[in-house]
């Protein structure tokens, strides 16, 4: 009978984390919604050759409050060329955002709203070198649109740095959690309630989720996006190879086209020109009559090493440097110069 009683027990104990879990998950999700929102970025149209006034660019994501004063972690390809963007809290209160920092090598931006709604609320960033394989996790955004979506999974793989090329200075979690677009920027949870990644891509063969979602950790986000001073450049590029930099007659063999750059964002500020003519380069849609830049910081793009190695110092600038290029612009070369200011 004592065995008996102890084989009971025994099976309670065992079950009793995965039955605690299902139980809490509703309670859990209640509370973090508060400190989800849903992003709708924003793009000058460009018609005829002139800039008109914004309109929708499909841009939807979703991200996560991380401070009273307004921060808040997305995806930096949901922002990163966005000429504005609203943040539409949990409440359906929407409030104009400005991008303040966005690491496209990372996929990780921030943007912060002046005056959160009084019922948003704050989530904790997680320390995510605790996280193991096989822990429960959910997340929370809006797939295709879908705002206070649910999905739950479990932590199925870690990808050190330089390990998914889509953003070589990022860590990620791997999990089966299903991620889709509109997912983008927003937070996955442990069962604690703590962020522990941002959701970036999915790797898929039928376009939806196939149960291979990757999210940038918690650690990446501390590390890159809040330790180090605040910086967004704006520009969305096009690499230009030997044989197009003969097409656009360049003094060197290399280049790289400026395809669009955002109100507002340090490149924006600079004077660096967007394409504005739509064309089509190899299958590939591009904007041309914008600037190529043809050096950065006194190193020529002149090699496919080069480019490997201007893009490696770019991935360490900081906030007070000064960054120096030299753009081919209407056949001649043309310096421009431009001080990434320290964050407030």
């Amino acid at each position: 009978m004592k065995n008996k009683l102890l084989w009971v027990v025994a099976i309670i104990v065992m079950n009793t984390p995965l039955w605690a879990a299902e139980n809490k998950l509703p309670k859990l999700y209640k509370k973090l919604l508060l400190s989800v929102v849903t992003l709708h970025t924003f793009q000058d149209k460009i018609l005829n050759n002139k800039t008109q006034l914004a309109t929708s660019a499909n841009g939807l994501g979703s991200g996560v409050i991380i401070s009273a004063d307004g921060l808040i972690v997305t995806a930096a390809h949901v922002v990163h060329t966005a000429d504005s963007l609203h943040v539409e809290f949990d409440d359906g209160i929407k409030r104009q955002g400005k991008i303040i920092s966005s690491l496209p090598w990372a996929d990780l931006a921030l943007v912060k709203v002046d005056g959160l709604p009084d019922t948003a609320k704050v989530a904790e960033l997680g320390d995510s070198s605790k996280v193991e394989i096989g822990e429960q996790v959910f997340v929370i955004g809006a797939p295709l649109g879908l705002n206070k979506s649910l999905t739950v999974g479990y932590i199925s793989g870690f990808h050190p740095v330089g390990s998914r090329p889509s953003a070589p200075m990022a860590e990620f979690f791997q999990t089966d959690a299903a991620i889709n677009p509109g997912n983008s920027g927003g937070p996955m949870f442990n069962m604690s309630g703590d962020i522990i990644g941002i959701a970036s891509h999915i790797q898929t063969q039928s376009g939806g989720s196939q149960g291979l979602g990757f999210t940038v950790t918690s650690e990446t986000v501390k590390q890159l996006l809040l330790n180090r001073g605040y910086f967004w450049s704006g520009i969305e590029i096009f690499p230009l190879d030997p044989r197009l930099a003969d097409v656009f007659h360049l003094p060197q063999t290399n280049g790289v086209l400026v395809q669009r750059v955002a109100r507002d964002s340090f490149a924006y500020k600079a004077g660096l020109k967007a394409g504005t003519i739509k064309a089509t380069i190899e299958g590939k849609d591009v904007l041309l009559g914008g600037d190529i830049i043809l050096t950065i910081n006194g190193q020529a793009i002149d090699s496919q090493q080069a480019i490997e190695a201007i893009m490696k110092s770019i991935k360490e600038i900081k906030a007070g440097s000064i960054i120096e290029l030299v753009v081919w612009r209407k056949g001649k070369k043309h310096p421009i110069a431009f001080n990434i200011p320290v964050s407030e």
